[in-house]
């Protein structure tokens, strides 16, 4: 398995899930990769053993951000987009306003994040 920081993975999971939109036919339930499912080509010179690699790691980091409990999973969320964004200006009630305590939490977000990947 590839080694990255959990960071990225919460970036790579967070444009995934921006691109799901509700199509008639598919579930409507959540907006998840929990039903992504790259291309079955048996081709390895276009990439699509990579890509069916990289669905399984969505749809895994997906389950782990999903089994968290609030605030942490939203903290998740908001630092992915955040981070996918380049901005620091998407924010949340669920979350505390101050700074030090925002972080305390962010920082054990992390830590559950790691932990159960």
């Amino acid at each position: 398995m590839m080694t990255m920081d959990p960071i990225d993975l919460l970036v790579l999971w967070w444009r995934a899930e921006k691109e799901w939109l509700p199509v008639r036919g598919y579930p409507r339930h959540a907006a998840s990769a929990r039903d992504w499912r790259a291309s079955c080509q048996f081709d390895d010179a276009n990439g699509a053993q990579e890509t069916d690699a990289l669905g399984e790691l969505i749809v895994h980091v997906a389950h782990v951000v999903e089994q968290l409990d609030n605030p942490w999973r939203t903290a998740l969320h908001l630092l992915a987009r955040n981070r996918a964004c380049g901005q620091t200006s998407w924010d949340s009630p669920l979350l505390p306003s101050e700074p030090v305590a925002r972080a305390q939490i962010v920082a054990e977000a992390l830590h559950r994040f790691t932990h159960n990947l």
